[in-house]
Order: structure tokens, then C-alpha cells, then sequence
């Protein structure tokens, strides 16, 4: 019991050590220490870890300080690289990511609709090209960012062993043939990620709409934990509301404005908010918000609501967003097991 302690507590030390090299584009020991709280014999304990599995490095420069000049440490640039692959119906790009987070390259790998046979062995090519054949640094994690007009149903590879075959998914298939995290994700959960963490907003709720609709709330600057996680899909829990709703100008199908109300509408009623953030594909029609205040109209309680923003998400900011993701599912598998 006292080693299995211990041992968690080294977990957490590490984790915070390294989150603060992360955050910091220069650091030294000296500073480590007093970041974290650690106490600098803990820290130089790890930072020697750490350097000996090949995580950090003493980059040669020096950090300067209030004292002497303390020597820099960072993330090793040469312990590997990430990568996301954005699935579109008709177009596949991969996003190679360095450990900093830096797009170093950026790649078209189909630009026609393909079987999830096709697809894999077009990604396996993409990756051992840039991989192994031009030996390059470590392939960390792969992260797959299915598009809105994705489903993940329709990429099975037909897999194939000594022994037997099989029908797996795109993202299993990956797992195999390179042994490296693989995540999978819709962009719509994307959507739901950091834009929250910028405002100074205690209590807020972030309604991703595109193919399903995502719900997530932040009370007292915290994500609440909901049934789905920290997002909840709700799309098969709205009720049929029989409103006489004007027709739409921007395209958006009137249920689905009746649907959004009612989400707005609970979630005030549930939930002490101060802000309510929207979201996605149909956010972006012209007019979307102003048809949406003619309906909110017919919703009781409507006059409660707190002020309702757009968010406007690029989608290349979505693969940032993932690759920073899957970064630390790697930490996290390579350094903190069962963490």
C-alpha cells in the first residue's frame, strides 16, 4: 500500500513537472521548482529521469535569472512526431505535428471518395513514407478527425493475420500495424474543446450542432462532468415539438431551430449560467441568428436566458486542437500507466 502510494505520487510529481515544460517555451530547474512546488532535489530527480527516457533535453543555452544564469530545458524536438488524419467524404488530408505542436507538414492523401480498405493502405503508404523510408523522427500517436459528413461505420478494414480475418475499425487497424495510440474523434467533438477555456465566464454552456448535437457546461470555471464524459450527445434525447415556428431564411430546418430553443431553454433552466456559447455548420448560415431569437419567441422562459455567442471554429484549428489531445494521451501512456 505505501509503495502503491508512492508510486502515484511520483505519477503525479511528473505530470506536473512535464505540464509546466509544456507551458513554458524556456525553463531551468530553478524555475520547475518553483512552479510546481516541488522541491528542487524532487525536481532535478525527475528532470535526470526524464532526460535518460528521451522526453526532455538541456538545449546548451541558459535561462537567465535573478541569480546566475540557469541551463534550459525543453521537450526533446527529436523524441518524435504526431499525427492527425482529417476524414472527409471526398478528401483526406494528414497533419504532421512535432512534439511543440508545430505543423512541420501537411499532405493530401485522397481527393475521391474510398473504401476503408483503399483508405488504410493510402495512410499506411502516407505514413511509412515520411516514417521509415525517409527516417524521420518516432511516429508518436495518430488521431483520426472525422468530418461532419463522416461516419465512422463506413471505413471497416477487412484485416488479415496468420490466422484469420476480420472486419475491424479504421482506428483499430491503425493500432495494429503501428502500435501507437490512435484516437478517434468527430469534429463536432472538437468543437467542444478549448474556445470555452478563453473566456473569463464561470458558468457557461457550449452547444456543439452539426450531425448530432453536443452539450457541455462549465460551472464555477469548472467542465462538468455529464453522462458522455465532459460532452454529453443529446440529439436522440430532444422531444418533438409541435410549434407553429416561422420558415427559416438561412436554410437551417425549422425542427432543428425548435431543437436548439429547447436545449437553450433547459439548460438555463438546470443550470446557473451567465453565457451560453453556440456552435458548428449551421452556426455559420447567414442569418442563423436572428431566425433563432424569432423562435426562442414561442419558447417559454426565453426572457431568462442568458446572453447566447457564436463561435467560430476553423477547421484546421480543430486538427491543432486534437494533435495537443492525442500529445498528451502519449504522455500519458508512455509515462504515466494506469494514470
Amino acid at each position: 500500500m505505501i509503495k502503491s502510494g508512492l508510486k502515484d505520487m511520483k505519477f503525479h510529481n511528473r505530470r506536473l513537472l512535464l505540464r509546466s515544460v509544456i507551458e513554458s517555451s524556456s525553463t531551468s530547474r530553478i524555475s520547475l521548482a518553483r512552479e510546481t512546488g516541488l522541491s528542487p532535489s524532487t525536481v532535478s530527480t525527475l528532470v535526470v529521469e526524464l532526460i535518460e527516457e528521451g522526453v526532455l533535453v538541456e538545449s546548451g543555452l541558459t535561462v537567465p535569472t535573478s541569480g546566475r544564469s540557469r541551463k534550459e530545458i525543453c521537450l526533446n524536438p527529436d523524441y518524435g512526431q504526431i499525427v492527425v488524419i482529417e476524414l472527409r467524404r471526398r478528401q483526406t488530408n494528414l497533419c504532421v505535428y512535432d512534439i511543440f505542436l508545430n505543423k512541420v507538414e501537411e499532405k493530401l492523401i485522397a481527393l475521391h471518395r474510398m473504401s476503408g480498405n483503399s483508405l488504410f493502405s493510402e495512410i499506411c503508404e502516407a505514413l511509412e513514407n515520411h516514417f521509415v523510408v525517409s527516417g524521420s523522427y518516432p511516429l508518436l500517436g495518430i488521431g483520426l478527425l472525422y468530418m461532419e459528413d463522416m461516419i465512422q461505420s463506413d471505413l471497416k478494414v477487412m484485416f488479415s493475420t496468420s490466422v484469420s480475418a476480420e472486419n475491424i475499425s479504421l482506428r483499430d487497424a491503425l493500432y495494429t500495424r503501428f502500435k501507437v495510440p490512435v484516437e478517434g474523434e468527430y469534429s463536432s467533438d472538437g468543437l467542444l474543446g478549448s474556445p470555452l477555456k478563453t473566456t473569463e465566464t464561470k458558468n457557461s454552456a457550449h452547444i456543439a450542432i452539426a450531425s448530432k448535437i453536443l452539450v457541455s457546461v462549465t460551472i464555477n470555471g469548472q467542465p462538468l462532468k455529464l453522462k458522455g464524459g465532459l460532452s454529453a450527445d443529446i440529439t436522440r434525447l430532444m422531444p418533438v415539438l409541435d410549434l407553429a415556428l416561422p420558415e427559416s431564411a438561412a436554410g437551417t430546418p425549422a425542427p432543428l431551430f425548435a431543437k436548439i430553443a429547447y436545449v437553450l431553454t433547459f439548460l438555463a433552466s438546470i443550470f446557473p449560467l451567465d453565457l451560453i456559447f453556440l456552435s458548428g455548420r449551421e452556426t455559420r448560415r447567414g442569418g442563423f441568428q436572428d431566425h433563432l431569437r424569432q423562435v426562442l419567441a414561442f419558447m417559454p422562459g426565453f426572457k431568462t436566458l442568458p446572453p447566447i455567442e457564436l463561435l467560430e471554429t476553423p477547421e484546421n484549428s480543430l486538427a491543432d486542437t486534437m494533435a495537443a489531445r492525442l500529445r498528451d494521451t502519449v504522455f500519458k501512456a508512455n509515462f504515466f500507466p494506469g494514470g
